[in-house]
Order: structure tokens, then C-alpha cells, then sequence
């Protein structure tokens, strides 16, 4: 059996809280998901889920590779209107099993990542 990728519109998670969301996502890492998120995490819920991770870990779950690509650009007034109050404007965030991912490299626009499903 390949490795699963997951791709989950930012749609999917709106309507959870942040307790939800982080069960939601560690659900699926748990089950050998690669989860391939349509926003960026903030780095309060990045923080709350790398802490929810560790106090999970266990022989059968080794634990989390997460990356988020943040969107820098501002495209005018009402963009930095919706961070001010909170929102996200866009992003992308991957988020795998540490046994399955081997490498991830973070550049500026992309996220590059090799995962492998032992045998």
C-alpha cells in the first residue's frame, strides 16, 4: 500500500474550534495521512499541536513533521484588514507522521517533502 495525502479546503475546518481542529488533524496523522491544509497554522495552533503531539507519543505514534507556508504578501487594505482581526488571507500547511516523512525542506513559496512507507 502507497502512502495516503490528504487535501483538506480551509472550509473543512471553520467551523471547529481550535480543540477540534487539533484532534481532527492528529486523527488523521495517526491513521499514516499526510495532510496537505488549505491555510497556515497560526503559531499559537503550530505551538498547541506540536504540545498535544508530545503528550501523545507512544511506541505506535512516534510523533508529527509540520511545515506551514505563510502568506507575506499584502494585497491592500482589506487583506491587512482580516489579519488585523484574526482571519488568514492564505497559506498552506503540511502536516505528516514523523515515520513516514524523511525529509522536508522549507524555501520561501514551496514546501519540498520526501516520505517513505517502510516496509
Amino acid at each position: 500500500m502507497g502512502i495516503e495525502i490528504e487535501f483538506i479546503s480551509s472550509e473543512m475546518l471553520d467551523n471547529k474550534n481550535e480543540n477540534e481542529k487539533m484532534r481532527f488533524i492528529l486523527e488523521k496523522i495517526k491513521k499514516n495521512k499526510i495532510l496537505v491544509i488549505e491555510e497556515s497554522l497560526s503559531s499559537l495552533e503550530e505551538t498547541h499541536l506540536i504540545e498535544e503531539t508530545m503528550s501523545q507519543i507512544d511506541e505506535k505514534f512516534s510523533g508529527i513533521e509540520v511545515s506551514t507556508l505563510k502568506e507575506r504578501t499584502s494585497r491592500g487594505i482589506r487583506d491587512r484588514l482580516i489579519r488585523l482581526l484574526g482571519g488568514r488571507t492564505g497559506g498552506l500547511t503540511v502536516i505528516g507522521p514523523s515515520r513516514l516523512i524523511k525529509k522536508v525542506k522549507k524555501e520561501p513559496q514551496k514546501i519540498l517533502l520526501l516520505a517513505e512507507k517502510k516496509k
